[in-house]
């Protein structure tokens, strides 16, 4: 039963990890100002910029999304 909830607890760790980075890499990269051309009042535009942000990569890895994340 103990190995279980470790794999369960190891698996929901790195779901989580993996989450936090996507969520970091969106922020910052919104911070930073990219894809700022599709700044606009239109819910088309929204979607544009929401996609675009998806698609950058702003840190050379995961790892410094989830430190950063963590300590600000």
């Amino acid at each position: 039963m103990r190995s279980v909830l470790l794999v369960l607890s190891l698996g929901l760790n790195v779901w989580m990890g993996v989450a936090l980075a996507r969520l970091e890499n969106y922020h910052y990269a919104s911070q930073l100002g990219m894809c700022a051309e599709y700044l606009g009042p239109d819910l088309s535009q929204q979607i544009k910029r929401d996609n675009c942000l998806d698609g950058k990569q702003t840190r050379t890895s995961a790892l410094w999304h989830i430190f950063y994340a963590l300590t600000n």
